[in-house]
Order: C-alpha cells, then structure tokens, then sequence
C-alpha cells in the first residue's frame, strides 16, 4: 500500500461550496519554546504514555500502541482570543466557553500600522489614515479589524516580542468598536502598549463587551486589505479567561494573485 504523508504548510487552496479559495494561517505555534506575556503561566509538554508503555496494558495484539502527551499552558498562550471575563469582573458569565458560535466566521479588513514607535500609542489619527491607505472605506459592522504593528518580526527575540510593540489609545480603541467590530486583532502580544499601564484598550473592550485577539501571524501577509474574511475557532473552555485559537485567512483563490 502507497500512502502520501501530508505536512504543514501555512498556505492552502480548497473547494468549498464549489468554489476555489485560498487559506493562510495567521496562527502561532504552541510550544515551550515561544514567547509568552510577562508573568503569564509558560508552556510545558511532557511524554505521559509512550507506544511501548501503552502495548504494555493490552497483551497479544499486532497493534503497535499509542502515545499520550501531558501539557501545561496558560489560556492565553500563543494565538488566543480573551473572553470579557478577562478583563471585566463584573461579567464571569463571559468566558472561553460562552464566545459566540457566529464570531466564528467574520468578515475582515487589516491595517498597517508599523510605522508607530515600539511602547508607543497607536492614534485615532493613525488608524484612519491607515484605513485610506489600504482603502477601507470602513469598519465591517458584525466583522474583524486586524492591525499589524510589525511586533511579529520579533518573534525570535522572546524578550524584544514582549517589550517592544505599540497599543491603540483610548480614543483610537473607542472608535473601533462605535464601529460595531466584533473582534479586534494584532501581531502583538497585547493590544495595549507595555509603557501604558492603564490599559486603555482591554478597557476599552471590558466597556462594550467586545473581544479582542492577541498573537496573531501573517496579517501583512494576506494580499487583500479588504474583502477576505476570518475562521476563528477558540476551544471551549468552561470558565477560562481565553482560549488558544486557530486563525485562518480565507478569500476567492482568483483575487489577491500577484
């Protein structure tokens, strides 16, 4: 028996509907090895069964055995969504496990915004002209705004990738989500500056009850400013704060090309 072995690639194209699309990954890895917010819980994966361990347990058969992994992580590890139990009180009903099924597919538009200084304030100002610069005519009411900061390009300086990123200011994170937004998105670590420890913008969102995604890859990558739009799948975990997420990309395969 031939068998074709298929790994990883963060690109794809499938059918779906009867119609070609184009897919990328804007998830990280979860490994120990990655950068993690400071004071946020570190990543730990351990052998609990190995093949042998496991063939141990079932006498005479031809069946090779099975493994088994332990890990320890923090829900707000690598790629993840925070629930508005994360960063308002007031509302434990919130969590992981109660994000809406509908913010699972969304439409999407993402801005560069690079150019703002590490620890520095992303304006209101900065974001409009970021939007007339990708052409956005306007937020997706019900829909997604990715910002890329350029933070991603530090991924393999766990120090720098933590420290040295901007965050949108108040009036910049208000203005959002007037917009009606669903779900904001960055490259960095946080949305919020580390200089700011006021946290305008998870204050922001604790006020009109939006979530936010944090960690995300390859937003500079997708082709279209506008006009893709965003599988966000977060497990369903009872009473956590966030949840670890696949992010995926997705626009017609015929649009984007060049």
């Amino acid at each position: 028996m031939t068998t074709t072995t298929r790994i990883y690639s963060d690109t794809a194209e499938i059918t779906f509907f009867g119609k070609r699309y184009t897919l990328l990954d804007l998830t990280r890895e979860l490994s120990p090895d990655i950068p993690v917010y400071p004071g946020h819980m570190k990543v730990n994966f351990w052998t609990h069964m190995t093949h042998d361990e496991a063939r141990l347990r079932m006498g005479d058969t031809p069946f090779r055995g099975y493994a088994v992994k332990g890990m320890v992580l923090c829900d707000h590890d690598s790629t993840h969504i925070d629930a508005i139990y994360h960063f308002n009180p007031d509302r434990p009903d919130l969590t992981a496990d109660a994000i809406p099924l509908g913010m699972t597919f969304t439409e999407g538009v993402w801005i560069d915004v690079s150019d703002v200084p590490p620890r520095a304030h992303i304006t209101l100002d900065r974001v409009r002209r970021a939007m007339d610069e990708a052409g956005i005519a306007a937020l997706p009411a019900g829909g997604s705004l990715l910002y890329y900061t350029g933070a991603a390009r530090k991924w393999d300086d766990p120090l720098a990738y933590v420290s040295q990123y901007p965050g949108l200011d108040a009036d910049a994170s208000r203005w959002i989500l007037d917009q009606g937004v669903v779900n904001v998105l960055t490259d960095a670590v946080s949305t919020d500056s580390p200089a700011d420890v006021t946290y305008p913008n998870h204050t922001a969102h604790a006020e009109y009850l939006v979530n936010h995604t944090e960690v995300v890859n390859n937003i500079d990558r997708i082709p279209l400013h506008h006009g893709f739009t965003i599988l966000l799948a977060p497990l369903r975990l009872v009473g956590c704060t966030g949840s670890p997420a696949r992010v995926i990309a997705i626009w017609p395969a015929n649009e984007g090309a060049g």
